[in-house]
């Protein structure tokens, strides 16, 4: 069978599995029909989509408490606003500030985001992901001033009063299409209005409007007015580092991105301050991320850091950022993102924000986002799981790398062919480097072949393998994505038991994936080298251990790609050496 066939026969049995995955997961007993009743709550208001808000609760409580009451409390009140894509708690201090933040984000019925902490640290794969962390300030934004004097900072976090609280109820439901908006203000001892706050939330994205009119400028500021995100990001990854070296307080200047990060628990980073007008300031983990963006730039931003107390962690980096504006500013407007670190979504905002996402080094970042909106594509075009986007994406890359891998493997074959006479003159010219060089020259001349033919096409598919790491490693897709039996999260390894100890480069755990693939690597490595000197096949050996080590560690989403592409990879060299012997 020639390589056309194979490559054909392949496709075609990847296309079979994409026909029949609804019926197996039907029989399997996976629910694939819509919830009914889920569509019929969440029917868009036909009305403006835009208006503010005000109905009762979708469902009713008999002890439901109206914010009207719980206003003439001290301590506050609070609103909870549902959406498709998120939970949250807005308390009135701070006129607004978000309390709590649980990412919905429903797909097909399901939870997209699980696994975080709970209020008390503790880790669950079984929790949808919630991203604040708890904080006393009550900035999640506010606004803030720091005193030079005293190198702290003051926060307008007193509990702001809700105009019109009795037409709210303490829970809002929000469907498609539809937003609200709450408006809180902040009076003086004399009654006078100091600051009107205005929060305006939308069912449809991850961006909520933060507007403060300052009517009072006699305001003590020191200054300089800051709109601040205070206290960092509630972790989401149960290995505590996963979080801590992906961590990170950005802002943008110009669109250019300066940014602040410490791996070392024992390090507080002290406020730094950039002047120049500024676009916005975020704070993010691993895969999600608080984003200010503001309608007219700052004067200067500022970051800091300080690692908090939270569950049993060791280190868990609070990261601070804040837009500065002159004492005498009487309006400030920032959007504010709050969510996943999904490119689609940062994109959305008009802004730089996708830039914030690791993509890796300059020349390798546009095959990340291509490899990136390719897999995408192909798991939202053809409703696919993501390990089955990941087994057709490799025969994609086969099909296109496979004339550089033959030509790659021709070229080590026919250089295999002339090693003894690459020996004789070696050993007839070893005194005369510049007559062997001269030989050796004419040898690769008479017999067609180019000694770097080998290596050229490997190092030209180095980038993509590259971008590949950097795809499944940091993109929010293949979070928690699960493809077969014991392969529940691509975007971690396959672990399948732990040890009681750790190895260095291989950790302490055992996954399946990088052992299958090591196979494939020893099945194609024997068959390129069997006229390989024995000297050298030690050197082929230990290095196909050394790849089942450090590809322990990586994600299985990588491993399942990389091991899928080597047994194509393992078929079309079989084929190209029995074309060569049959010569």
């Amino acid at each position: 069978m020639n390589d056309t066939m194979r490559y054909i026969l392949a496709g075609l049995l990847i296309f079979i599995i994409i026909i029949l995955q609804p019926f197996y997961l039907e029989w399997l007993g996976y629910e694939t029909a819509p919830d009914e009743a889920r569509e019929e709550a969440l029917i868009p208001d036909e009305s403006d989509p835009f208006k503010e808000k005000q109905a009762e609760p979708a469902i009713h409580n008999e002890s439901t408490t109206p914010v009207a009451d719980l206003t003439m409390q001290g301590s506050g009140h609070e609103i909870t606003i549902v959406t498709p894509l998120y939970m949250a708690t807005i308390s009135s201090h701070s006129g607004g500030s978000i309390k709590h933040y649980i990412l919905r984000g429903e797909n097909s019925g399901k939870l997209k985001y699980m696994g975080g902490y709970d209020e008390d640290g503790n880790f669950s794969k079984d929790i949808p992901v919630s991203i604040i962390l708890p904080d006393e300030n009550h900035c999640r934004p506010c606004l803030a001033f720091f005193d030079n004097k005293t190198d702290e900072y003051s926060f307008f976090n007193q509990s702001f009063s809700l105009r019109n609280s009795s037409n709210y109820s303490d829970t809002l439901w929000l469907g498609p299409g539809e937003a609200a908006t709450l408006h809180y203000y902040l009076s003086g001892n004399d009654g006078s209005v100091l600051i009107d706050k205005s929060l305006k939330v939308s069912a449809d994205e991850f961006v909520s409007l933060h507007q403060f009119k300052i009517n009072d400028n006699d305001l003590e500021y020191s200054n300089n007015l800051e709109i601040m995100w205070h206290g960092g990001l509630r972790p989401t990854e149960e290995k505590t580092d996963e979080d801590v070296q992906y961590g990170s307080g950005i802002i943008s200047q110009a669109k250019e991105l300066e940014d602040v990060q410490t791996t070392n628990f024992d390090e507080n980073i002290l406020r730094s301050v950039y002047n120049g007008h500024t676009e916005w300031a975020a704070v993010r983990t691993k895969y999600f991320i608080s984003a200010l963006l503001v309608d007219s730039p700052g004067k200067y931003a500022a970051l800091s850091e300080e690692n908090v107390t939270f569950g049993s962690r060791s280190h868990t980096p609070a990261y601070n950022a804040s837009i500065g504006y002159p004492y005498d500013v009487n309006k400030i407007t920032a959007q504010l993102y709050l969510g996943p670190l999904d490119v689609d979504h940062l994109s959305a905002t008009g802004s730089t924000l996708d830039e914030t996402m690791n993509w890796g080094y300059s020349l390798i970042q546009p095959i990340s986002k291509g490899v990136l909106w390719v897999l995408k594509f192909m798991h939202n075009a053809l409703k696919l799981n993501y390990g089955l986007v990941l087994l057709l994406f490799a025969v994609l890359v086969r099909l296109i790398t496979g004339p550089l891998t033959k030509k790659s493997f021709e070229s080590s074959q026919n250089m295999q062919k002339i090693q003894p006479e690459i020996k004789a003159l070696q050993a007839k010219y070893k005194a005369d480097p510049q007559r062997l060089n001269k030989e050796m020259m004419g040898l690769y001349k008479k017999h067609g072949v180019n000694p770097l033919g080998g290596c050229l096409p490997i190092l030209l598919q180095m980038p993509l393998l590259w971008a590949l790491f950097i795809v499944f490693r940091t993109t929010i897709e293949f979070r928690g994505a699960p493809f077969v039996l014991w392969i529940s999260d691509l975007s971690k390894p396959d672990i399948i038991f732990n040890l009681p100890f750790s190895i260095p480069i291989y950790g302490d755990g055992v996954a399946i994936l990088p052992l299958i693939m090591g196979g494939t690597l020893l099945l194609t490595m024997r068959m390129s080298s069997a006229t390989m000197d024995k000297s050298q096949k030690p050197i082929m050996y230990f290095m196909n251990g050394f790849f089942i080590l450090l590809f322990n560690t990586f994600p299985s989403g990588l491993n399942l790609y990389y091991t899928t592409y080597n047994i194509l990879s393992f078929f079309q060299q079989r084929s190209i050496r029995n074309k060569i012997t049959a010569k």
